[in-house]
C-alpha cells in the first residue's frame, strides 16, 4: 500500500533543492517529487477528432492512479483546461474540457451548445470533483500540483476555439464578459470585472483545498511572456499571422500574491506555489529570468539555450532539445525545480532524461502524450492523434520510479549535485558517505569518483533493464581518484556506493 502524501510541504532550509514537510515524523527529510501527467486528468472531454462526441470522454481517475503508483510516481500536475472547444496544435484531438468553475445557467448556448456560464457564481460540483482527486491522490501517496489557470491553450491552440471555446469569451456567458484574446485574461490590467472573477475563483481553489497536505500550486502553463512568433510558426498554429501577444509576468505575480495573501488571511497552511516556462518571450535565453526572480518557492524551467540568443523560437517544427533534456544544468538550490519536459522537449521522455535530471538535483516529470489514447498498452497509436504510442514512454516511466526509490533510501537531504566528482559529470554526493553515480553512455567503459579513504558498499543498476546488483565492498586506502567500470556494458549504468 503506497504511504499517505505527509506534508503540507516547505523548501528545506538544509538543502533548498527539495522539499520537506513542515511537520510530522518526515519533517527534516527530503521529498523528492517525479511523475507523469496528461490534459485530461481533471476535466473530462479529450479524445482523438476535432469535434468529438456530445457526451465528454471521461478517464478512469482511480486507474490513472493505480497507473502512477504501480511505476513509483508520486506527483501529478493536475491540469487545468479553461476551454470549453478547442483542440491542440499539431494533434489531431480535440479538448472539449468539462466541469468549469462556473454554472451553466443560459439563457441562451455557448459554443459547444450547452447553456451558456454566469459567471459571477462559482459552481460547486467543479470544487467538490476537484477536492476529490486532490484527496485521492494523496491518499495513493501522490502530490498534485493544482493548476490555477492554462495560458498555452489561450494563445498557442489552434483559432478560433483557442478563445471562442472559453467561458469568458462573449458568446459563451451571460455577463457580458467578452475577452477577445490571451492579453483579455492574463495581461495586466485587466478589466476589473475579470479580475474580481478571477480573485473569487483562486480563493474558492484556496478554500478547497487548504487542509490537504499534498498541495502544491501552479500559476498557470505556458502563458505569454512578451515576445513573438514568425509567420511561419503561426501557420503551424492555424493562424494568418502572428498575434501580438502581451507579457503574462505581473500578471503571473498578481495571482501568486492572491494565493499568499489569502492563505494567510484565513490563517491556513502555506503551500508552495510554482511558476512555468513563458512563450513566447522576447529574449529567449532569458526565458527563466521571471521565474527566477518570482516570489514563486518551485518553478518548471524551458527552453534557455544559446542556440536561441539570435532569434528562432524552440517550439518551432524541428527545433532541437533543450540543454534541460540532454545534459541539465546543476541545481544551485535558488529554486526547487520540477524539470518538465512539457516545456523543453515536448514529446520526448525516456530513462536516460530522468537519471539526468535527478543526479543534476532536479524532480524530473514527463508530459506523457502516451496516455492520450489511453491507460493500457494498445500498440501503435490510432494515426488520428499524432503522438507516439503507449509503449514509446514506458522506460521513462519506470525510470521516473527507480529514481524515487533509490531518492529515498538514500540521505538526500545531505546529497548535492556534483559534476566534479566523477569523471561522468553526474553525481549526487555526501562526501565520505553516499555517493550516487551515472554512467550516461554504456559500453561498459571505465570511470572515476574521486573518494575519500574508507570503505564502501558497491551496488550497480542498470538503466535499460532495470537489474540491480551487488558489488564487493571496496576499500579506498588513501584519498584519491578509484576506478570503475560497469557489469552490465551495454547500456547506461548507476553506480551508488554506501559507507559500510
Amino acid at each position: 500500500m503506497p504511504k499517505q502524501a505527509d506534508g503540507p510541504l516547505t523548501v528545506s532550509t538544509r538543502n533548498p533543492r527539495y522539499f520537506t514537510p513542515a511537520s510530522g515524523p518526515s519533517a527534516g527529510l527530503a521529498v523528492y517529487l517525479t511523475g507523469s501527467h496528461i490534459w485530461n486528468n481533471l476535466h473530462d472531454g479529450m479524445g482523438p477528432g476535432l469535434d468529438g462526441p456530445g457526451e465528454p470522454e471521461r478517464m478512469d481517475y482511480h486507474a490513472y492512479l493505480r497507473f502512477l503508483t504501480e511505476r513509483g510516481h508520486n506527483f501529478i500536475r493536475l491540469w487545468r483546461w479553461e476551454q470549453v472547444r478547442s483542440q491542440a496544435a499539431g494533434g489531431n484531438y480535440h479538448l472539449n474540457m468539462t466541469p468549469q468553475p462556473w454554472v451553466r445557467t443560459g439563457p441562451g448556448t455557448a459554443k459547444d451548445g450547452k447553456p451558456r456560464f454566469d459567471l459571477e457564481h462559482l459552481d460547486d460540483g467543479f470544487f467538490q470533483r476537484l477536492r476529490e482527486r486532490v484527496t485521492a491522490a494523496g491518499e495513493a501517496g501522490i502530490y498534485v500540483g493544482v493548476m490555477l489557470f492554462d495560458g498555452w491553450a489561450l494563445h498557442l491552440s489552434p483559432p478560433p476555439d483557442h478563445i471562442e471555446g472559453h467561458p469568458f469569451h462573449a458568446g459563451n456567458n451571460v455577463n457580458g464578459v467578452s475577452a477577445s484574446s490571451i492579453n483579455d485574461l492574463q495581461v495586466l490590467p485587466l478589466d476589473p470585472r475579470v479580475e474580481a472573477m478571477q480573485e473569487a475563483y483562486v480563493r474558492k481553489v484556496v478554500d478547497t483545498l487548504h487542509d490537504l497536505p499534498n498541495v502544491l500550486w501552479e500559476v498557470a502553463n505556458e502563458s505569454s511572456g512578451g515576445g513573438t512568433v514568425t509567420d511561419e510558426f503561426a501557420t503551424f498554429l492555424g493562424m494568418d499571422k502572428a498575434p501580438s501577444w502581451g507579457d503574462s509576468t505581473d500578471w503571473q505575480y498578481w495571482v501568486i500574491d492572491v494565493v499568499k495573501r489569502h492563505e494567510a488571511a484565513r490563517g491556513y497552511d502555506s503551500h508552495p506555489i510554482g511558476m512555468t516556462m513563458q512563450f513566447p518571450v522576447a529574449e529567449q535565453t532569458k526565458v527563466n529570468d521571471p521565474l527566477l526572480g518570482s516570489r514563486a518557492e518551485w518553478i518548471s524551467p524551458g527552453y534557455d539555450d544559446d542556440i536561441f540568443a539570435n532569434g528562432g523560437h524552440p517550439m518551432a517544427p524541428g527545433s532541437p532539445p533543450s540543454r534541460w533534456y540532454v545534459d541539465p544544468p546543476v541545481a544551485d538550490g535558488a529554486k526547487v525545480v520540477i524539470s518538465d519536459t512539457d516545456h523543453y522537449a515536448p514529446g520526448q521522455g525516456d530513462a536516460l532524461w530522468a537519471w539526468k535530471s535527478f543526479l543534476r538535483g532536479h524532480h524530473p516529470i514527463l508530459m506523457d502524450y502516451g496516455l492520450i489514447a489511453g491507460l493500457e498498452p494498445a500498440g501503435e497509436s490510432p494515426a488520428e492523434t499524432g503522438v507516439p504510442p503507449f509503449a514509446h514512454y514506458e522506460p521513462a516511466r519506470w525510470a521516473m520510479g527507480d529514481t524515487r526509490r533509490y531518492a529515498e533510501r538514500m540521505g538526500l537531504i545531505d546529497m548535492q549535485p556534483r559534476r566534479d566528482l566523477a569523471s561522468t559529470g553526474y553525481a549526487l554526493a555526501n562526501p565520505g558517505s553516499e555517493y550516487l553515480v551515472l554512467e550516461p553512455d554504456g559500453g561498459g567503459r571505465t570511470f572515476t569518483v574521486d573518494l575519500p579513504t574508507g570503505s564502501y558498499q558497491v551496488e550497480w543498476f542498470d538503466v535499460t533493464t532495470r537489474e540491480a546488483t551487488a558489488g564487493d565492498v571496496l576499500s579506498i586506502e588513501a584519498e584519491g581518484t578509484a576506478e570503475f567500470s560497469s557489469p552490465f556494458p551495454p547500456g547506461p549504468a548507476v553506480l551508488y556506493l554506501n559507507r559500510a
